[in-house]
Formats: C-alpha cells, sequence, structure tokens
C-alpha cells in the first residue's frame, strides 16, 4: 500500500493545522534527499517514503497521544529524524531531544532543525548511554527508539533517560513476542512494566506493532552500563 502526502490529514484526523505541517513533512524529505547518502538514513524507497516514513512516524504520535505521553520526548537514533523530528515539526511546542551518534548525521539534523524552524529541538551526537549517564538522565516524558535494537537491550537504553512515571514507545515488528518473552530480566532490574502491545494501523504503519512501557521508579545507578555492554550482554 503506498500513501500520497494529501492522504494524511484524512488519516490524521487528530492533528490540528495539516496547513501548517504538511509542508514541513514535505520540505524534510526534499531536505534529505539534497543531503546526499547522509540524508539517506534509510532503507525505504523514494515511493514509500511517505508511508514508510511520515505517516509511521505519525502513527506512533499518535499512539503516544493516546497513552497520554508529551514532551519532553527523547528519540534515540533517529537517521534522518524518524520519528523525532516528524514529532517535532508536528508538535513544535514540544521540547525533543535526538540522541544521534553518528557526527555527520547528528550535523544534519541540526541543519534540518535549523531549516523547518524547529527551535525546541536539540541534537546530542552522543550515544544513549551517555546521554543518560548526563543531564537528559530520567527528564523524558516520553522515550521513543525505531529499529534501534532488541527489546531487553532497547530497554537499558531507553528507560534510564525516562522520569518516573515515564512512557517509553517502541515500534516493533513481528517477532514482538519473542522479544518480550526475553525481557522479564531486564523490565524488572529496570524498575519498568509493559502497558501495553499496541497493534498499528496497516495503513499507515508497515511496523505491525508499538511495545508501551510504563517505568515505575527510578534506575538504579548501575544503568545504563558503559556503551557496548549492553549489546554484548544484554540483560
Amino acid at each position: 500500500m503506498t500513501l500520497d502526502w494529501n492522504d494524511l490529514p484524512g488519516l490524521f484526523p487528530g492533528l490540528q493545522a495539516s496547513d501548517r505541517w504538511l509542508p514541513l513533512l514535505q520540505r524534510h524529505l526534499a531536505l534529505i534527499s539534497a543531503a546526499g547518502p547522509h540524508g539517506r538514513a534509510t532503507g525505504v524507497a523514494p515511493g514509500d517514503a511517505v508511508r514508510r516514513n511520515y505517516a509511521e512516524s505519525l502513527e506512533l504520535l499518535r499512539i503516544i497521544d493516546g497513552a497520554q505521553g508529551g514532551p519532553p520526548l527523547v528519540d534515540i537514533g533517529p537517521g534522518a529524524g524518524f520519528p523525532g523530528l516528524i514529532i517535532a515539526a508536528v508538535q513544535p511546542a514540544w521540547e525533543v531531544h535526538l540522541l544521534e551518534p553518528l557526527k555527520k548525521r547528528a550535523t544534519l539534523l541540526e541543519q534540518l532543525a535549523a531549516e523547518l524552524g524547529l527551535p525546541l529541538v536539540t541534537v546530542h551526537p552522543i550515544r544513549a548511554e551517555e546521554a543518560a549517564r548526563g543531564p537528559l538522565r530520567e527528564t523524558a516524558a516520553t522515550v521513543t527508539a525505531r529499529a534501534v535494537a532488541p527489546l531487553r537491550e532497547l530497554l537499558e537504553y531507553a528507560t534510564p533517560l525516562a522520569m518516573p512515571g515515564g512512557l517509553l514507545a517502541l515500534p516493533k515488528g513481528s517477532g514482538v513476542l519473542d522479544e518480550l518473552a526475553e525481557a522479564p530480566h531486564a523490565l524488572t532490574a529496570l524498575r519498568c512494566e509493559v502497558e501495553a502491545v499496541v497493534r498499528t494501523r496497516p495503513e499507515a504503519s508497515e511496523t505491525p506493532y508499538v511495545v508501551l512501557v510504563r517505568k515505575a521508579g527510578p534506575t538504579p545507578r548501575l544503568y545504563p552500563r558503559r556503551p557496548g555492554i549492553p549489546h554484548q550482554r544484554p540483560l
């Protein structure tokens, strides 16, 4: 299924002022297309971009809204801006932090935020493990991460960034049940719990699920472990 730009306002009627944000999303695609290889931080073909990148980001925002998530939002590994920069374009009053350790992509994200007129977006050219040991620790009302890592590994990156009571909104594929089956120890150690596994609308997203995790209490100081360790030895 493919989507046209004009399909987005009808698909997301809860997102007001489409006459403002729709041109921003179109401008974003034009900018990343002109940026060359660093802008193509996705394997999505240009003809599928509206659905696979933009509608999918907006579908995640719709689910976040339904779970009473909100700003400040931290997005781990956004690549060319999905979903964090797209959420910021639609919700310009939200404080959004983008964690992108690849320096060239981080520079591109800064340029994109400036070109789109999004002053509340801050780009951090560091890894999530480093960010969670600094000023961003336990500051986010919502943490997102798209296609970053298996759930039990991803929880160690994301949970320390969320404030107690905060929401993790983590898009997942068809293997979500297997990932959940491997995650109980990580959930317990990081003091969080799965609140829901939400099915996305197939017309809006090819990623079929979003796992909603609620942080129940402060993250133990042990976590996150040093960069690289969560990947090498996931909880």
